[in-house]
């Protein structure tokens, strides 16, 4: 096996593969699959770097490993865990500390459990004492 890095040129979703052009050869791979780490999706954008592994029977199969640090492409953390999903968003770990950075978030869940210091509650108790307000202020229910 040979490893070669390349720029991502196109990128196929549906099939997790990713075509990639290596300029020192001015030469095209065709498309090649993702490795994933955990069947997680993140596929990296066109003109990102990234690195290659092929067969060293000359075969045209391969596989792309992944982007990597360095060229102009920092780490946006220095310590514990960051994962990017574009658009600014992001979720990051550091020690006991998470946070998730959107502009938005949608929890789906049966059952949705809030828990802090103050104490614990669950989400449709929540509501249920926001209705009792609600009615107590003669104010029509906010929420469906």
């Amino acid at each position: 096996m040979y490893m070669r890095i390349g720029k991502v040129t196109n990128i196929y979703p549906s099939t997790g593969k990713i075509k990639v052009m290596y300029e020192d050869e001015r030469s095209a791979s065709l498309p090649l699959s993702m490795l994933t780490m955990n069947n997680e999706y993140s596929m990296p954008a066109v003109g990102e770097k990234v690195v290659t592994v092929h067969m060293a029977n000359g075969s045209s199969k391969g596989f792309v490993l992944g982007t990597y640090y360095g060229g102009g492409t920092q780490p946006k953390a220095n310590a514990g865990y960051r994962k990017d999903f574009g658009g600014g968003a992001y979720a990051a770990c550091s020690g006991d500390e998470y946070i998730l950075n959107a502009t938005s978030v949608t929890i789906q869940a049966e059952n949705i459990t809030l828990e802090c210091s103050y104490g614990k509650i669950t989400v449709e108790e929540l509501m249920k004492r926001l209705e009792r307000i609600e009615d107590q202020l003669g104010l029509p229910h906010t929420i469906d």
